[in-house]
């Protein structure tokens, strides 16, 4: 079993659940302060003590869930094989916990979601289950259902039913850019490439500063060798701009290197594929790398 692969999706899942944090802790505990400093040092061992200590000591409430599952998420980069399995498990159970103090956190729920849809079974993964809380989604949150329906058809390749649930959503908020990014990604996994950039182009001009929308332009201009200048200029910006998430920030670098050394720029290209492995060390950065020696 590749467990890098088969994991990787958890490190980026403490994004789905940023929002529900903020507005479940508009008063922030010194526990919670302490926690969050902690993860901003990238000490997430350290984050993940405070806050289970917190929760025993009474502080437990959805902010504190919320957070541990994104400490144990964002360390996922940060240990070995074994014990990945051990964090996708613990990843659950905290969700599972967010859940249970608060039915309808959508972040929380979408986090579950994505888990039993990604995971593989023995850290608990469970499609049946995923369908289950979609269908909870579908209640609460209509177009988000949509939209993970749609992914998950597409995923299997039942690509009619994929944008049946996507002309839905739009119905429903056609401006919505989560909405966009799914219907775009979907044209591109059905190498429709340039669809695919003019939907996440409409994606941005909703949202200007959509990173993922931007990096989106960018890895598809690279992936479907099309609209070079555009996904140059993309990658260009998201770069500027920055993001939080260095893995990103190294993917783009990689993905912008491979859009130059597909037309030809070696030298451009091998300073992009640098930065990547000096920001997180990325493999592909990497090999690609030693290939130019």
């Amino acid at each position: 079993m590749n467990f890098t692969r088969t994991y990787a999706f958890l490190a980026v899942l403490c994004l789905l659940f940023l929002a529900g944090v903020a507005q479940a802790n508009e008063i922030k505990s010194a526990a919670y302060i302490e926690a969050q400093t902690s993860m901003k040092a990238e000490n997430y061992k350290q984050a993940a003590k405070i806050i289970t200590k917190a929760q025993k000591n009474g502080e437990d409430n959805i902010g504190m869930s919320l957070l541990l599952t994104n400490a144990y998420a964002a360390r996922i980069n940060q240990v070995g094989k074994l014990k990945q399995l051990g964090l996708a498990k613990k990843i659950k159970a905290s969700t599972e916990h967010s859940l249970k103090l608060a039915p309808e956190n959508i972040g929380a729920l979408e986090g579950l979601i994505q888990f039993h849809l990604q995971a593989p079974g023995i850290a608990g993964g469970d499609k049946d289950e995923a369908r289950k809380l979609i269908a909870r989604m579908m209640e609460l949150k209509p177009v988000r259902g949509h939209v993970i329906m749609a992914t998950l058809s597409a995923r299997e390749e039942k690509f009619s039913e994929a944008e049946t649930h996507i002309n839905k959503a739009l119905a429903i908020d056609p401006t919505n850019t989560k909405t966009l990014l799914a219907k775009g990604s979907g044209l591109g996994q059905r190498e429709r490439y340039a669809e695919a950039i003019g939907v996440f182009e409409t994606c941005l001009e909703h949202e200007p500063d959509n990173q993922d929308c931007r990096y989106l332009i960018g890895k598809t201009a690279q992936v479907g060798k099309v609209e070079y200048e555009k996904g140059k200029a993309a990658f260009d910006e998201f770069i500027k701009t920055g993001h939080e998430n260095k893995t990103y920030m190294a993917h783009a670098h990689y993905r912008l290197g491979n859009i130059f050394a597909q037309t030809d720029d070696p030298a451009t290209a091998k300073t992009h594929y640098q930065k990547a492995v000096d920001i997180a060390g990325i493999k592909p950065a990497k090999k690609a790398l030693a290939a130019m020696e």
